[in-house]
């Protein structure tokens, strides 16, 4: 069929036509800025989930949603390089100029916040905001951030707006910003301020949360974004389709759904390569099966062979290890002896790849699993596993 009218979006954070199984955390979206709106308080929400699950594309929708009811909306992307105060109090003077504040406003303004130590206000009029974290200490930072929050929040609140800071991959956030963040945070949920936050991460989050600050797990909502039910997978494969006259048949919907597992982003895979290669209506099975190796194609570009260039020689060969155990969780031990070496003599490799975010730790204490689904699969694809050597100990007539 027409690849031009092609309806799958399999790209990075794109949304689907059907934004299927996500109403649960939708409506949950949804009675969050409500409840901002009329003066209450509520979770912020961090949405958790491994790569490929459509976090991304929630919270775009979240944004969505806020900016539909008024709500000033400030979009980030983290990475490990990215100074998180450094860019809410950039959104915070642009917010401040949104709000078209008074003259009398803004004077009250820059004289509550004259006295920040690490954000400085910049010119004889208006809100300009410089940051300089330079020997900063954290209690500082944190309450220079949670001041100019409070004071966003305040005038957020007399002109009947709310600010909401979305944040993809919070994970690469730095401890400290992230701790100052929480702070901030939790003071205006006191304050009864329409701030918020909504972002999203791999599953290690709501742990890292936890360790940031004692409170913060009772001042986020961690809904887990995974793979789709068989009834939302399959309204998320046919309903872009049927929009357009095409319908599935029965059993190249269930060889599709079997073959992507539910998975958001490859289903959106497997619809694309299917629909261009079916003649018409209906998709057959045969279809899907033709797709399948242009899909796994598509996949290993779009989503592993990225991520494992990222890595080094020593960290691959961690990842085969990990991959030769099967599916995991995996024990760090285990993933050692497969290497053949010691735990510890591992542990700065097996950081650097969570540092990457190509693995993550989980709740199960000494245990680490792909940050990306089917990624075991992929490396047993990619790398033949090679075993380690084995120490060479002396023979009995002394000789090596």
């Amino acid at each position: 069929m027409d690849p031009v009218k092609n309806p799958y979006t399999p790209n990075a954070g794109s949304r689907p036509p059907e934004l299927a199984g996500r109403n649960e955390q939708l409506e949950q979206f949804r009675i969050l800025v409500a409840r901002l709106r009329d003066g209450q308080t509520e979770q912020s929400v961090i949405a958790k989930g491994l790569r490929g699950v459509g976090k991304t594309v929630l919270l775009n929708a979240f944004e969505d949603m806020a900016e539909s009811e008024g709500f000033l909306t400030y979009y980030h992307e983290l990475t490990d390089e990215s100074s998180l105060v450094q860019e809410l109090a950039r959104d915070t003077e642009r917010a401040l100029a949104m709000l078209r504040l008074s003259d009398k406003i803004v004077q009250r303004v820059r004289d509550r916040l004259a006295h920040l130590k690490t954000i400085r206000l910049t010119g004889p009029e208006g809100i300009g905001i410089e940051v300089d974290l330079r020997n900063a200490s954290e209690g500082t930072v944190a309450a220079d951030l949670t001041d100019l929050f409070l004071e966003l929040g305040a005038v957020a609140k007399e002109k009947e707006r709310g600010v909401i800071f979305f944040l993809d991959e919070i994970q690469f956030a730095d401890e400290m910003h992230y701790r100052a963040l929480i702070s901030a945070l939790h003071r205006c949920n006191q304050k009864g301020l329409p701030i918020s936050t909504a972002a999203a991460g791999l599953p290690q989050i709501p742990r890292l949360t936890g360790e940031a600050r004692s409170y913060a797990e009772r001042l986020f909502d961690f809904p887990t974004i995974a793979n789709l039910d068989v009834q939302a997978a399959t309204v998320a494969l046919v309903a872009p389709a049927r929009a357009q006259g095409v319908e599935y048949e029965e059993d190249a919907v269930e060889l599709a759904l079997d073959w992507t597992e539910g998975y958001p982003f490859y289903i959106q895979q497997i619809g694309k390569h299917a629909w261009n290669r079916a003649a018409g209506s209906p998709i057959t099975r045969a279809d899907v099966e033709e797709a399948l190796p242009a899909t796994q194609v598509a996949l290993d570009r779009a989503i592993y062979e990225v991520r494992v260039q990222r890595a080094t020689a020593n960290e691959r060969k961690y990842m085969r290890a990990m991959a030769e155990l099967g599916e995991g969780p995996y024990q760090s031990g285990a993933v050692a002896r497969k290497r053949g070496q010691a735990s510890t003599a591992l542990s700065p490799v097996r950081q650097r790849l969570l540092d990457k975010g190509l693995i993550y730790a989980t709740a199960n204490y000494g245990y680490i699993d792909f940050s990306v689904p089917r990624f075991a699969e992929f490396m047993r694809r990619y790398m033949p596993h090679q075993a380690p050597r084995q120490k060479r100990g002396r023979s009995g007539n002394g000789k090596r």
